[in-house]
């Protein structure tokens, strides 16, 4: 399934940081898209995982309290622009 992350920058050093720990990836996890915004006070992602609670689990520990994720399922059927899925 595709899932959507917005994260919410409070440390951008520290997310940086951070960030580099979440690779390489579990075999389950794919991120396709990074959009960091210019200030590095949001960035929003588009990963390929089996479930929200799989996703979450593995990115919050990493990115410790340099940001808080909001993450939702993407409705697949009405997306614009969505990669082809790489996870079977």
């Amino acid at each position: 399934m595709f899932i959507a992350i917005e994260h919410e920058i409070h440390d951008p050093e520290k997310f940086q940081k951070c960030a580099e720990e979440v690779f390489p990836l579990p075999d389950d996890l794919h991120v396709h898209q990074f959009f960091p915004a210019p200030d590095l006070s949001r960035a929003v992602c588009l990963y390929e995982a089996p479930s929200v609670n799989r996703l979450s689990s593995y990115i919050d520990t990493k990115l410790n309290e340099a940001s808080v994720q909001r993450y939702f399922p993407v409705l697949t059927e009405q997306a614009i622009g969505l990669p082809e899925t790489v996870i079977s």
